[in-house]
């Protein structure tokens, strides 16, 4: 195992370990009733069909399915995605030239594990708008819209449930990132900085802003209104806790995935760069700081 996957390998043995302590609970009693809700086992995630052991499964496999989908269709969402860039600067009047900047090709544990936990955020965001909707039933079953600790647990469900399919906005835009391809705008007679960044930028930027934003939001929430209900001896003051930590542990679904995806990039990339090879967009050769310093 190489050391680029070692957080992604903790997120995995975390997941699997808390499904593991799931299924023993649901078997502890604590008197008439087990230290885990029956319905976890009987169906964990009420939208997926199932009892807990299919939902595991489910959850496991489905990231792994759309990357072999997304792995033959690389090509073409990249220039999809170039398209909508385009468009997008069309619209403000901005037009921007584009380029390709050759990058190395070595990457670092904690930028995987990164790309893993944004998926997880968001995850979790969205996770959070759906029950504040009404949508707590998806996820929850015996859902309570009236307590604060059902709706928690609608959300640490929904975000296992979303996660698996939320690879479905994050994939093209890793495969944007790591194409090299970077759009250039620099305006000479006004008062504007230059601006030189990865087309993915635009899409990421909105992603990952918006989960952080709302993560923040909600743990805020969810962490003010359990200390108002329990005391700081009650066991549901571990609720909080847990939605804290739930995103790390979400990860892990998403371990296999990138495994595949960074085994496979060399020769996915190879078929990127030919599709790219069509705009005859220039190499962009970005001098380091201190050649700069030099030069001056």
């Amino acid at each position: 195992m190489e050391k680029k996957f070692i957080w992604i390998l903790a997120g995995f043995i975390l997941s699997i370990g808390l499904f593991v302590i799931i299924t023993v609970f649901g078997t502890i009693k604590i008197g008439p009733s087990p230290l885990i809700p029956r319905e976890y086992i009987s169906q964990f995630v009420v939208i997926i069909p199932g009892p807990l052991i299919t939902d595991i499964l489910l959850l496991y496999a489905i990231p792994i399915l759309f990357f072999c989908l997304f792995y033959y269709m690389a090509p073409y969402l990249i220039v999809l995605y170039i398209k909508l860039h385009q468009f997008c600067y069309w619209l403000i009047r901005r037009p921007s030239k584009y380029g390709i900047f050759k990058m190395g090709t070595t990457v670092k544990s904690g930028r995987l594990f990164f790309r893993a936990l944004i998926v997880s955020l968001f995850s979790f965001s969205i996770s959070v708008l759906v029950v504040q909707l009404g949508g707590g039933d998806l996820f929850r079953a015996k859902y309570n819209p009236f307590s604060i600790f059902s709706q928690a647990e609608a959300v640490f469900l929904g975000t296992f449930a979303l996660c698996a399919f939320m690879i479905i906005l994050f994939f093209p835009i890793w495969l944007l990132e790591d194409s090299g391809l970077v759009s250039y705008r620099v305006f000479y007679d006004e008062r504007m900085p230059a601006n030189i960044q990865g087309v993915h930028s635009i899409y990421s930027n909105v992603l990952l802003g918006y989960a952080g934003l709302s993560t923040i939001l909600a743990l805020f929430n969810y962490i003010i209104k359990t200390l108002q209900k329990v005391r700081l001896d009650d066991p549901a003051i571990l609720t909080p806790i847990i939605l804290i930590i739930l995103p790390f542990v979400v990860t892990g679904l998403l371990a296999i995935l990138i495994y595949l995806y960074e085994y496979f990039f060399a020769r996915n990339k190879e078929r990127i760069q030919l599709k790219l090879a069509r705009f005859n967009f220039p190499e962009i050769k970005i001098p380091r700081f201190e050649e700069m310093k030099a030069d001056n």
